[in-house]
């Protein structure tokens, strides 16, 4: 039994999706891979500099015993403790937007790709139409007018 050139393409159109889903996995795990490891490379520079201004700010009070040390150990902290949080959240930002970049030339790049696949199918259903339905006549439609008269009833 002969097989149908229109199932033989259903059969590769379904292989061609099955690898770019394929491809989009691997894509989207080397992203999620790349989002965990930058997570945790920040979080441990974050956890260092936390304890480098807690140290920086107990050395600070280790000198200095009146309320004023305290207050201004205190403050110098916090403001460490904020100016580190601002960049870690500048950073984060750019991560989202390199990450955002990478999805964007991918997805640009698997719509060409289906773009092309696509047309190529479709060139291949319209000659396996061509190749399998016969040339008819032209279909000519009757004419609404029959020697000079219409085929209505007359009122």
């Amino acid at each position: 039994m002969h097989e149908h050139p229109i199932a033989n393409g259903s059969r590769e159109n379904i292989v061609h999706l099955s690898h770019s889903l394929e491809m989009a996995l691997g894509q989207n795990r080397t992203l999620l891979e790349d989002m965990v490891r930058f997570t945790r490379d920040e979080s441990l520079r974050l956890a260092r500099m936390q304890l480098d201004h807690a140290g920086s700010a107990f050395a600070q009070l280790h000198d200095r015993h009146d309320l004023a040390a305290l207050v201004g150990a205190q403050q110098e902290w916090i403001k460490q403790a904020m100016n580190e949080y601002a960049t870690l959240g500048l950073r984060y930002a750019e991560m989202v937007q390199g990450l955002t970049q990478q999805v964007q030339s991918h997805v640009q790049a698997a719509a060409s790709d289906v773009g092309h696949q696509a047309a190529e199918e479709a060139e291949e259903l319209g000659r396996a139409v061509e190749k399998n339905v016969p040339h008819a006549q032209p279909f000519h439609a009757p004419s609404m007018m029959n020697n000079g008269h219409s085929g209505m009833p007359a009122e």
